[in-house]
C-alpha cells in the first residue's frame, strides 16, 4: 500500500499543477506577500505554541512508557511495547523528516519564482535547476511535530480495530491540519505535507516492527476476565 501511495503521489504532482494552484490561493500578487505568513495565529499561536504542546505530549508519552516498564499487569503491563512504539516515534519521526528536510533541494513556496521568489518549482521527478542553492524545504518538517501521533493508532490494535482506525484518522487529520497551516503561510506545498505524512507512516511502521509491538497480544476483555479468575483461584488456595 505504501508503494502504491508513493507512486500515486509521484505521478499526481508530476502531471498536474495542483501545488502551484493551491498555493496561489493563499498568495497576494498585488502586495507580493503571503497574508498568513506573519499572522499571530499561524506564526505564533500554531507554529510556535502548539508545537510546545505537542512536545509536552511527547514527553508525557515517554513518562508513560517508562512507567509501563515497571507494570506487571493492567493496561500498562499488557501494552508496554505499543506504548514504547509511540514514545520512540515521537523522536524518530521528526529526526528522519528533519534529515530529509535538511538535504532536500526543493524550495518553499515563498522562495519560488511564481510567488516572488528566486527559484523554479520542480517535483521529485524533475531535476533541480542548476546554479540555485538547495531549498531545504521538503518534506514538511512542522507536520512531523504531530504526525508521530500516528503511532497511537496501534495502541488498541488488533483487539479493537475500529478504535484503532478512529485514532489513526484523528491523528492523520491533526497532522494534515498542521501542514495546511504552513501551506497558508507559504512555507510548504501540498506535496510537502502529503510526503511528510507518507514518511511518518513509514517510520511508525518501522518502529512498530522494531519494538516488537506486533507480537504484543494486549489484554482483551476475555483475557482480563480469565486473568482475574486465575488470581482469585490463587488467592483462594493460599
Amino acid at each position: 500500500m505504501l508503494g502504491l501511495a508513493a507512486i500515486a503521489l509521484l505521478v499526481a504532482f508530476h502531471l498536474t499543477q495542483v501545488d502551484l494552484r493551491l498555493a496561489s490561493a493563499w498568495y497576494d500578487p498585488v502586495h507580493r506577500t503571503w497574508p498568513w505568513r506573519y499572522a499571530w495565529i499561524t506564526k505564533y499561536g500554531i507554529h510556535r505554541y502548539l508545537k510546545v504542546f505537542e512536545i509536552v505530549l511527547g514527553v508525557l508519552a515517554w513518562c508513560i512508557a517508562l512507567r509501563a516498564n515497571r507494570a506487571r499487569d493492567g493496561f500498562l503491563g499488557t501494552h508496554r511495547r505499543r506504548l514504547w512504539c509511540i514514545a520512540v516515534s515521537f523522536v524518530a519521526v521528526p529526526v528522519v523528516i528533519g534529515l530529509l528536510h535538511r538535504f532536500s533541494p526543493m524550495h518553499c513556496p515563498w522562495d519560488v519564482a511564481d510567488f516572488g521568489g528566486h527559484a523554479a518549482y520542480f517535483d521529485l521527478l524533475r531535476e533541480p535547476p542548476t546554479g540555485v542553492p538547495i531549498g531545504r524545504c521538503f518534506p514538511a518538517a512542522f507536520v512531523s511535530s504531530g504526525s508521530w501521533l500516528l503511532a497511537a493508532a496501534w495502541l488498541r490494535y488488533p483487539e479493537r480495530p475500529r478504535v484503532s482506525i478512529a485514532i489513526g484518522l484523528v491523528a492523520l487529520a491533526w497532522a494534515f491540519a498542521l501542514g495546511w497551516v504552513q501551506q497558508m503561510r507559504g512555507a510548504h506545498f501540498l506535496s510537502h505535507t502529503l510526503w511528510s505524512l507518507w514518511v511518518s507512516w513509514l517510520v511508525v511502521l518501522s518502529v512498530h516492527y522494531a519494538c516488537g509491538a506486533w507480537r504484543e497480544g494486549g489484554q482483551t476483555p476475555v483475557r482480563a476476565s480469565v486473568a482475574t479468575m486465575n488470581r482469585a483461584r490463587a488467592e483462594t488456595r493460599d
